[in-house]
């Protein structure tokens, strides 16, 4: 898709942002004071083994994956020990945690979602991180069963307000026609994803004759207790996309990846807007974002600002110098759409939430002004970084790119005044 000069100017602006990788503060005035990651899992196998839509939308043999269907690849986990070593190197530059050794008790805490691959995706961040460390990762409810605290579903009653006023949004993100509309401007990204399925000769084309993808229809489904979703060709595309994008994660042959059909950056764009653009029109609505989002943000809150804590955990992560949380995309998504963020990119990388990246809240003092200062940065591995899984250093560094959120302006460096950000916090837990 075209860029419009507004995300041109943004793209330069995070290119230039990304560039500065700060290691240590800019100035001998700012004292790191309390980091909480929130983090996506890393490298996975394919949900359900690709699932029955996806092998219907193609003749071809999907590749087989050495692990089950949805659980942390060994190359996934060896990635995060890789992103975990270069966050103990960014915090210890920073003067946030020792060089060395093992955190001190009550120093870090560690939270993840309870499927196997958040926290295999923990375990392994705190191994590259604290080597040879007893660091506990903690997860709530039964391994296999979605944590209330990353289970980003509607909670609210689908009255016919709610309905209207998220289908309504929905559709005004989506632009012109709705997401009818949006999937005739996707048509060239649908066309490219056609060639690559060989869409026409698969069984979903032959059997129900709809060969057009943009051309078939779509649905918001909004259910209370469960996440919401997209129906139609926007949903198979992004698991398709997602699939591709995981092969070329993991390593596979280039012949293998997507079939030998995407060699190129500008086609792995046009496949990755297809996904970015499902959770990006999914929770572009305020009401959506809002309720999906509201356990995470109100954990979060907790976790920056003590007098809000509540519960044990949180009230340990306000304690701590260092937290960590790990979720999944939908969480990010939902999280930044909640917070109301501004357009972002991030150079190096195809997807807006990618493997491994993570939403980074830091409180720093400004020990001149003698003030506390909030930054927020997506910190994240390149698809390069992440497919060729070397150690990240100074020449080799994690991007940044910093947030701007609604309420909370940031200046030069990317630093926003504390209690703007408090109160932007209240604000959109409050809606």
């Amino acid at each position: 898709m075209t860029l419009s000069p507004r995300n041109k100017a943004l793209t330069a602006l995070a290119c230039v942002l990304s560039l500065a990788l700060p290691a240590a503060a800019a100035t001998g005035n700012l004292e790191l004071q309390q980091v909480l990651i929130m983090s996506r899992h890393g490298i996975r196998a394919p949900l359900v083994n690709y699932g029955d839509a996806l092998a219907e939308a193609t003749p071809h043999t999907w590749p087989v994956w050495q692990t089950p269907g949805g659980l942390l690849t060994p190359k996934g986990g060896q990635v995060e020990e890789q992103v975990g070593h270069y966050f103990r190197t960014w915090l210890s530059d920073n003067k946030l945690l020792p060089v060395k050794g093992c955190p001190e008790k009550g120093q870090l805490f560690t939270y993840a979602n309870s499927l196997p691959r958040t926290i295999d995706t923990a375990k392994h961040f705190v191994s590259g991180a604290f080597p040879g460390c007893d660091v506990p990762v903690v997860n709530r409810v039964a391994v296999g069963t979605m944590d209330p605290v990353f289970n980003p579903i509607i909670t609210a009653e689908i009255s016919d307000k709610f309905k209207a006023d998220a289908l309504a949004s929905i559709a005004q993100h989506a632009g012109q026609g709705g997401i009818d509309g949006l999937n005739q401007r996707l048509k060239p990204n649908y066309a490219l994803l056609e060639q690559v399925l060989d869409y026409r000769n698969g069984k979903a084309c032959k059997q129900d004759k709809a060969c057009d993808l943009a051309a078939q229809p779509s649905a918001v489904v909004l259910t209370q207790g469960k996440e919401p979703g997209i129906t139609g060709p926007l949903r198979l595309a992004t698991g398709a996309s997602d699939a591709f994008m995981l092969q070329y994660y993991e390593g596979f042959a280039p012949r293998q990846i997507a079939w030998g059909k995407v060699t190129s950056a500008e086609q792995w764009r046009k496949l990755e807007d297809l996904k970015n653009l499902y959770h990006e029109t999914l929770f572009g609505s305020p009401a959506i974002a809002a309720n999906a989002a509201a356990p995470l943000l109100t954990f979060i809150a907790g976790a920056l600002d003590k007098s809000q804590a509540k519960t044990a955990d949180q009230q340990a992560a306000a304690q701590a110098r260092v937290t960590l949380l790990v979720g999944h995309d939908s969480n990010i998504a939902s999280l930044l759409a909640a917070l109301k963020s501004k357009d972002y990119s991030l150079p190096g990388q195809y997807e807006r939430t990618p493997i491994s990246g993570a939403v980074v809240f830091q409180r720093w003092y400004d020990k001149k002004a003698a003030k506390n200062l909030m930054k927020i940065e997506y910190i994240y591995p390149t698809a390069k970084q992440i497919r060729n899984n070397g150690p990240y250093g100074a020449k080799n560094s994690l991007h940044h790119v910093v947030l701007e959120i609604a309420g909370c302006p940031v200046d030069k460096q990317g630093f926003c005044d504390e209690d703007a950000f408090n109160a932007a916090l209240k604000k959109d837990l409050k809606s």
